[in-house]
């Protein structure tokens, strides 16, 4: 009797706990949503501003600063970094994350990365914002994906480039912090190494972000729009979709 009267009790006790972290975890997502849903409304707001011409002066001074300051010693290394944010690359290393990774919801994934392509090609043909010209261009490449052929002249908002490394890079945060907040590790070298991949990932997307205006192959409020879309999706999915935000 007083064995099955505690397995009883142990029960319902382990119940009620996954109950309240269950609750805890759908309160952390409920609060997380509006963050998500304010970037993305940040990045429809920023549109607008670029489609009304608005940063038209900061756009032009800003590669021409960055490209005089530059220099061209940094054509060819930027060149190949550039190549991380296409469709071709850029798809290939999400598919093997999602391979090796079973966190991750794998089909919202792949349609909230989809949704990035979607919203990048519909502000291209509805912002109308033409890219730098062919002056500024200083892409050199021996290596030629499909992608690589689309017209210089295309309109240029937002970087695609830029949309899907920060996607990227988001659904990547998501798999460092849930790595080091599930293996609870007391290591005084936990919080460095989580700081050390935190900076390593913006460090990997500041450059990107450079690399597409130094290149001449997008403008400043191009990348920040791309930066806009592409966290915003990760947000997003990681907010309504995944469980191990909390």
């Amino acid at each position: 009797m007083c064995g099955a009267f505690y397995i009883k009790n142990n029960k319902e006790s382990r119940l009620r706990s996954i109950e309240t972290c269950y609750n805890m975890n759908m309160s952390k997502r409920i609060a997380f949503l509006p963050v998500s849903f304010f970037v993305f409304l940040v990045f429809v707001i920023f549109s607008y501003f670029v489609h009304k011409n608005l940063f038209t002066s900061l756009d032009f001074n800003t590669t021409v600063k960055i490209q005089d300051r530059l220099g061209d010693s940094l054509i060819g290394p930027f060149s190949m970094f550039s190549l991380f944010g296409s469709v071709e690359i850029a798809s290939i290393i999400l598919l093997i994350v999602l391979i090796f990774s079973r966190k991750l919801k794998s089909i919202f994934v792949l349609f909230f990365y989809g949704m990035t392509g979607v919203i990048e090609l519909l502000g291209k043909i509805m912002i109308e914002h033409q890219g730098p010209p062919i002056m500024f261009l200083k892409t050199n490449l021996a290596i030629h994906f499909p992608s690589s052929y689309i017209p210089h002249e295309f309109f240029s908002y937002p970087s695609g480039h830029v949309a899907r490394t920060a996607f990227v890079s988001g659904i990547l945060f998501l798999l460092i912090y849930t790595s080091f907040k599930n293996k609870k590790s007391h290591s005084r070298f936990a919080v460095p190494a989580l700081a050390l991949a935190v900076v390593g990932l913006l460090t990997f997307d500041f450059l990107m972000f450079v690399s597409r205006v130094y290149l001449g192959e997008h403008w400043t409020s191009d990348v920040i729009g791309g930066a806009l879309l592409g966290f915003s999706l990760a947000l997003i999915y990681i907010a309504t979709l995944n469980k191990k935000i909390s």
